[in-house]
């Protein structure tokens, strides 16, 4: 499906029929909307200056979504009536600090909101820059909190993590799994659970090892998870892991360099599918790039590439 001037983004979801994705221009985040073959395309909204990070549907319909924006990071909702569209900043800032980096979102059939705040890092270059300055400081500042529309309390659930990346609620609604970006795992807790550590008691690494770095994340309804893939794994980080003085000049080495030491080979995984019952493999996707949305949808599951303006599609 070509989104013609557009950039795909960081998500790609599936409501009433309709696919929604959060698409890039130079100076903008758009929300896309299509049919499942790409006709009847229109633009839902824009945020001036910024990018939607992640989206995601209540069970009432109602549309949440992250974005990072000059002003500093936001969760926020959307609603549209005969006025038109409207978007309204939930949550902007956590005891009083400013969001700085919220990467994905994802809502509960209780209708409560979880949404990361990747890592304590500028995203002054936008969200993969942010996400790649994690992976070489992996200073853990990550957390998961949950949003409550009924209260308007938030609350932590998950913190420590390098890089939370990507969210997905299981089909039943009880586990939360997250991303961790720089250890290379998915960890699973208990959606009810609060105040957890990753690694510590409540939140067990799911998946681990993984071929590269995670980033957004779906759940199917029949219990398949899909994991996108960023960037594959880095020899070269893993070697100099604890080696501060190396991930320092890397991380002020330019761009091109970065992307040289986390490019994604042809035949490396861009994506894979796992059961969330037995944690068996079910699936892996190649294709060369950098996979930065996943949505599994009937018979078939779309990806957002990097620098493209392409969403892609394979049949499961």
């Amino acid at each position: 499906l070509n989104l013609s001037a557009y950039e795909i983004g960081t998500a790609i979801r599936m409501q009433d029929g309709w696919l929604y994705a959060a698409a890039k221009l130079p100076k903008a985040g758009v929300l896309m909307r299509m049919q499942p073959d790409g006709s009847g395309m229109n633009e839902v909204l824009d945020v001036a200056g910024g990018e939607i990070t992640d989206l995601a549907f209540a069970p009432d319909g109602t549309l949440w979504m992250t974005t990072i924006e000059a002003d500093g990071g936001k969760l926020c909702r959307v609603s549209n009536d005969q006025w038109g569209v409207t978007v309204e900043p939930v949550v902007t800032q956590i005891d009083g600090k400013a969001l700085s980096c919220p990467a994905a979102v994802a809502v509960g059939a209780d209708g409560k909101v979880y949404f990361t705040n990747a890592a304590d890092v500028s995203v002054k270059y936008g969200l993969e820059s942010a996400l790649r300055t994690e992976l070489l400081a992996h200073t853990a500042t990550g957390w998961v909190y949950v949003y409550d529309p009924v209260t308007r309390a938030v609350e932590r659930v998950l913190g420590g993590v390098a890089g939370a990346s990507g969210l997905a609620l299981s089909a039943d609604g009880g586990t939360l799994y997250v991303s961790d970006l720089g250890s290379r795992c998915i960890w699973a807790v208990d959606a009810a659970a609060r105040e957890l550590t990753a690694g510590g008691r409540g939140c067990t690494a799911a998946f681990a090892g993984l071929p590269g770095y995670p980033g957004a994340l779906a759940a199917d309804t029949d219990g398949t998870l899909y994991i996108s893939y960023r960037w594959a794994r880095s020899g070269w980080l893993e070697k100099n892991a604890d080696s501060t003085l190396l991930r320092g000049i890397a991380l002020r080495a330019g761009q091109n360099l970065q992307e040289k030491l986390f490019g994604l080979p042809s035949d490396a995984p861009c994506a894979e599918a796992v059961s969330t019952a037995d944690g068996s493999w079910k699936r892996a996707f190649t294709g060369g790039s950098s996979c930065t949305a996943v949505c599994p949808v009937g018979s078939k599951v779309y990806f957002g590439a990097a620098d493209s303006a392409q969403v892609l599609s394979a049949r499961i």
